[in-house]
């Protein structure tokens, strides 16, 4: 589950490539550009895993970014180019790629980088995740591969060393996206000669930095669990000038006094006025498309179970109101669960708040009570803000926060019988994926495990290759979302990261991540 995240306001939260040329007075010097550097950065949680297969939260995708690279890569806007493979054909039906891989590529044990690794890595991806991931499901051969009938996946065939063959079993217009995902970044074969768990905790991958040991750190009486990342010094891209980054990580916010310790921060949006007030730094932000939304459980009371309730709740929210109140316009209001960059997604449709107060008249008069389970962040304010708003139609919303981020998301959420904040984007640049976790029954925005056949048959269907019908499907599926009621969209965030200014060319790749490999600093 893809977790949600300046002072530039949002009229630049649109623009997710911030580059600055250095002091006032020009560029700076070539030499004191090029100087290595060794950096600090926080961001919480800890990360779940570090297989990228594993990963379900964003920090885990932050790390995954540094330490992997994908056959293909995608950028913040979601345009795909070469990474690892260094060019690809596709046939006339659309079912079969084959890749060059790039020459002279090695994984951080120095092993070279090969096909059996492509192969390998997707292999591993159908028999761990197949539930996870429906794109998985079109390589030709996998079902009788997982059930054991196969040895191999007829669909996935090494040509020779450098080359690469994917046959699907239907055409999936998606697929490139899918192999520039986070999860599917290539690991080496066997797992470099390690065992699951080893790799999990020392990952071995072919990205700009290698991870070099993990430890534990008291800095001003907290405790951080700390990534020791150096620079690949056989890595194959261009990249920036840092040397080393020291990745402080926690499950919970950080005292002010800790703050300072840090080159880069990870911070939500109440945090910005603090370091905007900090001449050393700025913040700045990615795109603002993480849709933000509330889960409603039907399994709290009979209440929920009502769909009438649910939706009086759905209507009762003005996300403008939102919006306004808690965030002074630096968030984006979401009418619909349809993401940006799919191609249903509307973004002149607006909700029609005019029907909370018929559905009201229409239910029992009396009170009307669920609890909503947050973060003890911003979200926080934001369930305060939905209480407040549902107080007049006789609605008692109990909020109750949670400290632990970690404890939340890998724990809370999926044992609790009351509703929850969460956060996702799409993980690749299709937004189909996004709709494919709210209704599969393992989906990762699925919490509660929602049985919705119908849904899941009509995103089942897609991506269509008839635009016209896919618009339809889509429409459709916005519209059994909407009554259904069960996830209540509210906003569109951003990632925020407070950021020394001797830390120069901030980019952000697909899926709100900060490219760590392109950092320029400047002494």
């Amino acid at each position: 589950m893809a977790c949600l995240k300046k002072v530039l306001l949002l009229s630049s939260a649109l623009i997710a490539v911030l580059s600055c040329c250095g002091s006032p007075g020009g560029a700076p010097k070539a030499q004191a550009k090029n100087k290595p550097a060794r950096i600090q950065a926080f961001i919480l949680p800890q990360p779940r895993s570090l297989i990228p297969s594993e990963g379900q939260v964003f920090v885990d995708g932050q790390f995954t970014e540094i330490i992997f690279n994908n056959l293909v890569k995608a950028n913040y806007l979601g345009s795909l180019a070469p990474e690892l493979a260094e060019s690809w054909t596709i046939s006339p039906d659309h079912r079969e790629y084959t890749f060059r891989l790039r020459r002279g590529v090695r994984f951080h044990d120095g092993r070279a980088f090969s096909a059996a690794d492509v192969v390998f890595t997707l292999e591993q991806l159908i028999l761990k995740a197949s539930d996870k991931y429906a794109e998985i499901k079109c390589i030709e051969g996998y079902r009788d591969f997982l059930s054991g009938r196969a040895p191999r996946v007829s669909g996935l065939q090494p040509l020779d060393a450098q080359t690469v063959r994917i046959r699907l079993s239907k055409n999936f217009k998606f697929f490139l996206q899918f192999l520039a995902a986070e999860y599917a970044a290539i690991v080496p074969r066997d797992y470099a000669g390690l065992d699951e768990a080893t790799f999990r905790d020392r990952p071995v991958g072919t990205g700009s930095f290698r991870l070099v040991g993990r430890e534990t750190r008291t800095l001003r009486a907290q405790k951080f669990n700390v990534f020791r990342l150096e620079r690949n010094p056989d890595y194959f891209a261009p990249s920036g000038n840092v040397a080393a980054i020291d990745f402080y990580s926690a499950n919970t916010a950080i005292a002010s006094p800790c703050k300072e310790a840090f080159d880069i921060l990870l911070i939500t949006h109440g945090e910005i006025p603090e370091f905007a007030a900090k001449p050393d730094f700025r913040v700045v932000n990615s795109s603002p498309n993480i849709l933000n939304f509330l889960v409603l459980n039907p399994g709290e009371n009979a209440q929920t179970r009502d769909r009438r309730v649910r939706q009086l709740i759905n209507y009762g929210i003005d996300r403008e109101e939102l919006v306004e109140k808690v965030f002074r316009r630096q968030a984006v209001p979401a009418h619909s669960m349809m993401p940006f960059g799919q191609l249903g997604h509307n973004p002149y449709y607006r909700m029609d708040y005019s029907l909370a107060a018929t559905i009201r008249a229409e239910l029992p008069p009396g009170k009307i009570r669920f609890t909503i389970l947050t973060l003890a962040d911003e979200r926080q304010l934001v369930a305060e803000h939905i209480a407040r708003a549902l107080a007049r139609f006789n609605i008692e919303a109990q909020v109750i926060p949670v400290s632990d981020q970690y404890d939340y998301f890998t724990n809370r959420i999926y044992r609790t019988r009351t509703s929850v904040m969460l956060g996702g984007i799409p993980d690749y640049p299709a937004a189909y994926h996004f709709l494919t976790h709210l209704v599969e029954p393992n989906g990762y925005y699925n919490v509660f495990g929602f049985a919705l056949p119908e849904l899941n048959s009509r995103i089942d269907s897609l991506p269509s290759s008839q635009t016209m019908e896919e618009t339809r499907s889509l429409a459709q599926i916005s519209a059994a979302l909407e009554s259904e009621a069960l996830y209540v969209p509210l906003y569109y965030n951003a990632n925020f990261f407070a950021i020394r200014s001797r830390i120069r060319t901030v980019v952000f790749t697909y899926g709100e991540v900060l490219d760590f490999g392109s950092l320029e600093v400047v002494e």
